[in-house]
């Protein structure tokens, strides 16, 4: 089995099957506005998925879903991107793994491939059958059964996908922080730990903040 060349002219192809490789070619080469369409198109599915998961179609319409979705989503998105690599940024120098900021943000953005390879999915079937497709699959069943299957469908490929996802971004950042997967899992852990950890002292902050 030959891996894609430093050059492949499909790293969107590559990267489910040679990720290591791919990230590497694409270190250095990879475009910024790529990287942040990428980024936004995470955010838009994971907003849809929130939405479906919340069950936001019994409260708004499919139009007024779809845009929220793209608009919140792609924010959301672009914030991850730069929060995740700049937190594996510091953690890489603490743990001996250092790596280029723009590397880490390289691999955590292409690693959205298999999201974005499930978004139009996600948005034909909005448009088709509107608040159905964020409602529970019950109701759905009952008033619009074609709708709860696509809502089975679309889960079950998100989740595959989503899947993928999470599995390319650790081995993305093994290959720019020159480390094992399993240890580039360790440092999204700590990476993790530390958002928590932030999260926790906001909140008690601003709980503090309230009772004075």
């Amino acid at each position: 089995m030959t891996t894609p060349s430093l050059t492949s002219p499909k790293p969107w192809l590559h990267i489910w099957v040679h990720p290591r490789a791919t990230v590497r070619g694409l270190v250095g080469n990879s475009r910024l506005y790529v990287e942040l369409l990428l980024a936004a198109g995470s955010g838009v599915i994971q907003s849809m998925v929130q939405g479906n998961s919340n069950q936001v179609g019994a409260r708004a319409p499919g139009s007024a879903i779809l845009l929220a979705a793209v608009l919140v989503g792609a924010v959301w998105g672009l914030l991850q991107l730069h929060l995740v690599a700049a937190l594996l940024y510091l953690v890489g120098k603490w743990t001996g793994a250092p790596a280029h900021y723009s590397g880490l943000r390289t691999a955590l953005a292409w690693a959205a491939v298999p999201q974005i390879a499930i978004l139009p999915f996600w948005i034909l079937g909005t448009l088709i059958f509107g608040r159905f497709l964020y409602v529970d699959p019950e109701l759905a069943l009952a008033r619009m059964p074609l709708a709860a299957l696509a809502q089975g469908l679309l889960i079950l490929g998100t989740l595959v996908c989503g899947g993928w996802w999470l599995v390319l971004q650790v081995i993305g950042v093994a290959e720019v922080q020159h480390v094992s997967a399993w240890r580039a899992l360790g440092n999204f852990v700590v990476a993790g730990l530390i958002l928590g950890a932030v999260a926790i002292l906001i909140v008690l902050v601003a709980i503090l903040a309230s009772h004075r």
